[in-house]
């Protein structure tokens, strides 16, 4: 079955061969529908409802989320992913990471496991939004289509050139976790060329929660294989 499978491990990912372990719901992805005829497909658990709609805007995804907290407790995403400079970081906050995994495209705002195959002086952590218990918040990513299969971690000078495009099913997926008394004491104030950011770094990758919704509808990706 070409669809994704419902149970969490531990993520190896490289620049050819993006795989995963995710959280879904016993779906198979055999019909496509184009992202622009799509409603809101909403997914929840016992922390949050997460709903999410795709559209095209003259060849530019635009997948609107919400996330309503129904723990009973703050709730922080990482959802705000960054870049670095010089030793400097700078929000990209209209991005979102694009992986395939077993033939599905999807995009995602979460800490991404560290390669096997590469070493980095430090691991590239989100910036967070706080989401207070009975609240809920509202984003946009915008994606180019085709769209380019990359993490945090992506060599770009090595990728190799496109064979051409494939059409994809699409699914949106974030990460985050459940603050406990003393947490926003831990709250780091990270200063970029977009002002102050909330951070919490390092951050176990193992301790991350995800919750997936979709599929949203079928968009083009670069054949990088």
């Amino acid at each position: 079955m070409n669809g994704i499978p419902s149970n969490l491990n531990v993520h190896t990912i490289n620049r050819r061969n993006f795989m995963a372990g995710l959280t879904a719901f016993g779906l198979t992805c055999a019909i496509e529908k184009k992202a622009a005829a799509m409603s809101a497909i909403t997914n929840q658990n016992s922390d949050m409802t997460l709903s999410a709609h795709l559209r095209e805007d003259k060849g530019l995804l635009l997948l609107t989320y919400q996330v309503n907290n129904t723990s009973g407790r703050t709730m922080y995403l990482f959802d705000v992913l960054h870049g670095e400079f010089d030793g400097s970081a700078y929000p990209l906050v209209d991005a979102c990471y694009a992986t395939i995994e077993q033939g599905q495209l999807v995009l995602s705002r979460q800490i991404i496991a560290v390669p096997d195959d590469i070493l980095v002086e430090s691991e590239n952590i989100p910036f967070v939004t706080a989401i207070k218990p009975g609240f809920s918040v509202e984003k946009t990513v915008r994606q180019v289509q085709p769209v380019f299969p990359w993490t945090s971690y992506t060599d770009h000078d090595s990728i190799p050139e496109a064979k051409g495009v494939m059409k994809m099913n699409v699914w949106f997926r974030l990460g985050y976790f459940l603050g406990v008394d003393g947490t926003n004491d831990l709250v780091k104030a990270m200063p970029t060329d977009q002002g102050t950011r909330a951070a919490f770094d390092p951050f176990p990758f193992e301790s991350q929660k995800l919750l997936m919704t979709g599929p949203l509808g079928t968009v083009d990706v670069y054949d990088l294989k």
